[in-house]
């Protein structure tokens, strides 16, 4: 399918289409080393080559990448407060058209998948295929070994029991804890430990299916590794046909 070409170069992250309009028309974009100044000139994506000052653009449908969201931001690719995409380089490859497969709540901090592949966003979201996810918590009181188990064996709140979830303690206190949710209702981890009788006081996501947060920080963005992408399609894929 032909695109035009301000809106191919747009895509891949040259700039805005107002950045891109102006490199057109200076005559510093090639088509198949020839020069083009129309904006509206269509491409192949697939066959044609695109040059700027001699350095090519080739075409890619999907992007995938990780993002560390610190606290106080909106998951959401428009709002009236900040988002995560104020975050995010304009340039970024795919910037565009990327959205973020799932949510974190504006107060919590950590993993997040952004991506323009819309098939596997659903699989990663969708409670079907099981996806765990994992966060590293910190409540204001000591967990109990009934509350831990209960939490583990689901907590009825409002729209239905929870899945069977796991915590293990990260210190002596039973304050600071790492949990595998297999869901992702809202507010899940502040309404499961509320129902108890805990407030929560942080939350950072560490992981998501196969994917860790790793040695990323706040408001940085890393394309997901070869191995990272095909471990999640193959345990995506894999809980579907076990399920087909």
């Amino acid at each position: 399918m032909k695109i035009r070409l301000d809106k191919f170069l747009s895509n891949l992250g040259l700039g805005s289409r107002k950045e891109v309009l102006k490199l057109i028309k200076s005559k510093k974009i090639r088509v198949n080393q020839e020069i083009v100044r129309d904006p509206s000139f269509k491409i192949d994506p697939e066959r044609d080559i695109v040059f700027y000052e001699n350095r090519p653009f080739t075409y890619q449908k999907y992007f995938y990448y990780k993002f560390y969201k610190p606290k106080g931001v909106i998951t959401s690719t428009k709002d009236k407060d900040k988002t995560i995409f104020d975050l995010l380089p304009s340039d970024l490859p795919g910037y565009k058209t990327l959205f973020p497969a799932g949510r974190l709540d504006k107060d919590a901090e950590g993993l997040i998948l952004l991506t323009n592949d819309g098939e596997l966003a659903h699989r990663i979201t969708h409670p079907r295929w099981k996806l765990p996810k994992v966060y590293e918590i910190e409540i204001e009181r000591p967990l109990t070994d009934a509350d831990k188990l209960a939490i583990e064996e689901g907590i009825e709140l409002k729209e239905g029991k929870t899945k069977p979830a796991k915590i293990s303690l990260l210190n002596s206190e039973r304050t600071l804890l790492e949990i595998t949710v297999y869901e992702g209702r809202y507010h899940l981890l502040k309404r499961v430990f509320g129902k108890l009788g805990y407030k929560v006081l942080s939350i950072k996501r560490i992981a998501i299916g196969p994917v860790s947060l790793g040695d990323l920080k706040p408001c940085e963005v890393r394309t997901l590794s070869k191995e990272e992408l095909d471990l999640l399609r193959a345990q995506l894929f894999r809980e579907f046909k076990d399920k087909a």
